[in-house]
């Protein structure tokens, strides 16, 4: 969940570090700190709250030197304080963690009866304190015998006041990468704060440590042993890092995604046909299959939960939705005929993560949905799908939902295929995704103004509820995420047909219901359910397509989105979604790309 970066070249660290720490801070933005390396020796800046805190700090003394570590932090053990911020030190060690040290507390009370003090809340503090403990002279041993000592999950960034020349690193369980520069070289969580520098990358495996020089780079496997890698060219435009002519990243990510969308497409369907390159599946594996699980976390969930009525009513086969963290705790019964399906922006969600791996040790087949290619989860599936979002800085997914949404879609028309459906049908939804979908898209985007005005009318309210069936059930439980998320309005989305046995005796005078019905098929049952709540003093506010606007005419709003085949209309209803949330969150002036409490990947169980 938290952000490093580290630094050793020939310019001066402290200003790459605050830079880097900046592309960082969706990761987390409780505190930030820096340690600065020079001949004097180390020189440590921490401060509660977010990076302009830090840089203010620094504005009068910034550490001088070429070798330095950064940290971001979303807050798990400890309070959001200096105290606990990053690094974390020791007599001759500074380290920056992202992860939790699961057997901290052991290592914190056996170092406690041997004398040694602390001076923070937080796991990681054990950590420059086994290192000192264990260092003899040697930084290379010392982190030897200390990764072994520690259970869970790190990225580590770790310099020592012996050792002007190096800069240390480890990774397990969280994502760390590389950065291969001109007689410097960096690490950081992601890619992104660094594409400014340099677009050649090394990306590390779980068990790898590596030390880094202004020359070169050395990586070592968990046993100590050299190991040689790949250094990989990356091709991301550093300006989606940047919101341009828009005052929130959400609003700028919420617009790029006629473009997105299409790219996602466009990347597995050919001529109306579904290509998946190097699939290892054959057509008789897809025939065979006996169910699918799409398994997700938060936004990815309900993505899973929208997909799941396409699959079983094309492809023809039963498919359930799965909260990652409840997956892995549910004893599924998995063998070679089911397919897990494993969803994630980053690639690297903690909990989905550890639902692959339950997965693949059960048998199933894998095939993961992520938007970083290189990324954990995309290398340990069996398979992996990457879509074409692009970077997405704000907290609150948007464009990188309706790409998994896309991509999932195209993933469905392929098994459907494989498993004999009319390939004409089929072939005309692939057309119609690439070629109807984004401008689709579009026309909602250029029509906002009544989602502002409801947006504005909202804006004082405490709670909502969102209400829908079938794929709008999915939505409602997106819609009431992204809205809670960046306005911190209590909202409950809820199957329409389930309000009344129990939740309605939350409605009172006033209560806002958000209505969400994205078919004929769906609207006599749905009407009835808004008409209970309505009965009960609440407003209606209903979101359905322009065909069905003239059929709705009893509700206080009805904001009216494009027509579209069922299977596409999922794609279309998010959007106004999206910008409701974004409307309200802005109307009440609140952070909305970096809202309270939550971070952009969540890397801890």
């Amino acid at each position: 969940m938290c952000g490093i970066i580290g630094y050793i070249g020939r310019s001066e660290a402290t200003g790459i570090l605050i830079k880097g720490l900046k592309g960082l801070e969706y990761r987390g933005y409780d505190s930030g700190g820096i340690a600065v390396l020079n001949e004097t020796g180390l020189d440590v800046v921490k401060a509660a709250g977010e990076i302009r805190h830090l840089e203010e700090k620094l504005k009068n003394s910034a550490p001088s030197g070429t070798l330095g570590i950064g940290h971001t932090r979303w807050a798990t053990h400890g309070k959001a304080n200096e105290a606990n911020a990053h690094p974390q030190l020791s007599r001759h060690f500074a380290v920056v963690h992202n992860g939790i040290i699961e057997n901290y507390k052991e290592i914190k009370e056996s170092l406690l009866m041997s004398g040694v003090s602390f001076e923070s809340d937080t796991d990681t503090e054990v950590i420059p304190k086994l290192l000192e403990l264990n260092y003899n002279g040697s930084v290379r041993e010392a982190v030897k015998k200390t990764l072994p000592m520690l259970d869970g999950s790190y990225a580590l960034g770790i310099v020592c006041t012996d050792d002007q020349d190096t800069l240390y690193c480890a990774k397990k369980g969280s994502p760390l990468i590389i950065g291969i520069g001109e007689d410097e070289n960096y690490i950081s969580s992601d890619i992104n704060p660094l594409l400014s520098r340099t677009k050649k990358a090394v990306y590390l495996e779980d068990g790898e440590t590596a030390e880094l020089t202004r020359s070169g780079v050395t990586v070592y496997d968990e046993n100590f042993a050299l190991v040689q890698k790949e250094v990989q060219t990356v091709e991301n435009d550093k300006s989606e890092g940047e919101k341009g002519s828009f005052p929130h990243f959400m609003l700028k990510e919420i617009y790029e995604q006629p473009r997105a969308v299409k790219d996602t497409i466009e990347s597995v369907a050919t001529g109306g046909e579904v290509v998946l390159d190097h699939i290892p599946f054959s057509k008789d594996d897809i025939k065979n299959l006996s169910r699918i699980y799409i398994v997700g976390c938060g936004s990815a969930y309900h993505v899973g939960l929208m997909a799941k009525y396409s699959f079983e009513k094309i492809a023809k086969i039963p498919c359930f939705a799965e909260y990652a963290g409840e997956f892995r705790y549910a004893d599924p019964v998995l063998d070679e005929n089911c397919l897990v399906i494993i969803m994630s922006q980053s690639g690297e969600t903690a909990d989905s993560l550890a639902a692959l791996k339950q997965a693949k040790e059960l048998g199933a087949k894998t095939i993961s949905i992520v938007n970083v290619a290189g990324s954990s989860i995309a290398k340990m599936s069996d398979y992996s799908l990457l879509t074409r979002a692009g970077a997405e800085i704000a907290v609150a997914t948007t464009k990188a939902f309706s790409c998994q949404l896309a991509m999932l879609n195209m993933l469905c028309l392929y098994i459907a295929g494989a498993r004999g459906a009319c390939a004409e049908v089929f072939s005309e939804i692939a057309v119609n995704m690439s070629a109807m979908l984004p401008k689709k898209i579009e026309r909602v985007l250029n029509n906002s103004e009544e989602i502002k005005k409801v947006a504005a009318g909202i804006r004082d309210i405490d709670k909502c509820f969102f209400l829908g069936r079938n794929t709008d059930y999915g939505a409602a439980l997106e819609g009431a995420l992204k809205l809670k998320e960046v306005s911190y309005i209590d909202c409950l989305g809820c199957p329409a047909s389930e309000l009344k046995h129990g939740t309605i005796s939350l409605i009172e005078k006033g209560t806002v219901c958000f209505g969400l019905i994205s078919s004929a098929e769906l609207l006599p049952k749905t009407v009835s359910n808004l008409e209970e709540v309505i009965s009960r003093g609440a407003r209606v506010i209903v979101f359905a397509p322009e065909s069905l606007k003239d059929s709705l005419t009893q509700f206080e709003t009805v904001i009216a989105y494009p027509d579209s085949i069922p299977f596409l209309t999922p794609a279309i209803e998010i959007i106004p979604l999206q910008l409701l949330a974004y409307y309200t969150a802005n109307e009440k002036g609140l952070p909305i790309d970096k809202p309270r409490n939550l971070a952009k990947s969540v890397t801890v169980e």
